[in-house]
């Protein structure tokens, strides 16, 4: 089994170098003044022109895409989908569907996107994850410059990838006003939600998909954690996990029954993903909602009694990690806390096109 797999990995690499040979667009219509030397995490690419055909490998790329104002071409998704392009995005891609204008093709998955696919596409700029897709670098650079970013994680680290990818498509300006704008979000939603931190400070972070396949506790070092610290709240991790480091950790309900909190929030997900629904981001959450209200420990637990269990899907706290991704959630997070009758809307206005 081994050794087919390898034979298939490698008769694959060998028909995406024989598609680069014949498909890489030549750099003909660029002059040296218009070239520029981006930096990114696995080195300095060149870039020249204004790239018009833009391929994204992974929704973190896409969101900074999109909040420039770019449509891709093609997409590799988190999750496999069987149809060829994107034909109903705003079902297909969890929140950030609703904001492509088009059908771009689909190239595969986030973690093994279709490098025969994208060569065929000819694109002159890719984007890709710098963990997920380094072993494809080299590959991927031979179809069109490629530069490869990382920003997961705690505050705000997608702003320099942003800035950037604002120098590589020639949108400087627009990706420091972004970057201005999120911000001003940002502090503006924290002073939304000062009346309900004041009144119930302490959060417990939960992530699982299903209970009985385990719960992970999610501490300040993770990016929604840092996000629910930014606007005021507190972080609750049990005493012996006070000083870590880490961003999250395995732990039993059990071991949460004497934590002092006054609500909690859970990240849910599903990897049986549909190819088509209404509403993607309410079916990462619809299985750990029912496995929460039908556990005995999870319904004991003071903030489940007093109504105070709230669920966002996963995807925005590690896979939408900037302007977007962050306005969405304390937007919803503060339209789930809230006792008033606000609504807001999961679709940050300024990225509408």
């Amino acid at each position: 089994m081994a050794r087919l797999r390898l034979k298939t990995m490698g008769l694959l690499m060998a028909l995406a170098i024989v598609g680069i040979a014949c498909t890489r667009p030549t750099p003909s219509t660029s002059t040296g003044t218009d070239c520029r030397t981006i930096t990114h995490d696995l080195g300095e690419t060149e870039v020249c022109g204004q790239p018009q055909k833009v391929v994204t490998i992974g929704p973190n790329l896409l969101e900074l895409l999109l909040a420039l104002e770019v449509q891709p071409i093609a997409h590799a998704e988190y999750f496999p989908f069987p149809t060829r392009q994107f034909d109903q995005p705003d079902q297909q891609i969890p929140y950030l569907g609703k904001y492509l204008t088009g059908q771009p093709d689909n190239v595969g998955t986030a973690e093994s996107p279709s490098l025969e696919a994208i060569a065929k596409l000819k694109p002159d700029l890719i984007l890709a994850d710098s963990i997920k897709n380094k072993d494809e670098y080299k590959l991927l650079s031979k179809i069109a410059p490629t530069l490869l970013f990382d920003y997961s994680g705690a505050g705000s680290a997608w702003q320099p990838d942003l800035k950037a990818l604002g120098q590589a498509l020639q949108k400087t300006e627009k990706a420091t006003a972004v970057t201005a704008e999120s911000q001003r979000q940002v502090a503006k939603l924290k002073q939304d939600l000062q009346p309900i931190v004041a009144k119930d400070p302490k959060v417990l972070l939960l992530l699982s998909e299903q209970l009985s396949q385990g719960v992970r506790l999610e501490t300040a070092n993770s990016a929604c954690g840092a996000l629910l610290e930014d606007v005021g709240f507190q972080v609750m991790v049990p005493a012996a996990l006070s000083q870590s480091q880490e961003p999250s950790h395995v732990i039993s309900l059990e071991s949460l029954t004497n934590l002092d909190m006054d609500w909690i929030l859970i990240e849910g997900f599903s990897s049986q993903n549909l190819d088509k629904t209404s509403n993607p981001e309410e079916q990462q959450i619809k299985a750990i909602k029912t496995e929460w209200s039908e556990n005995a420990i999870a319904q004991s637990l003071p903030p489940s009694k007093e109504g105070k269990v709230y669920f966002t899907p996963v995807y925005l706290c590690h896979a939408l990690l900037g302007p977007i991704g962050t306005e969405i959630f304390l937007s919803d997070l503060y339209q789930q806390l809230s006792l008033s009758k606000i609504k807001t809307s999961r679709m940050p206005t300024r990225f509408k096109y």
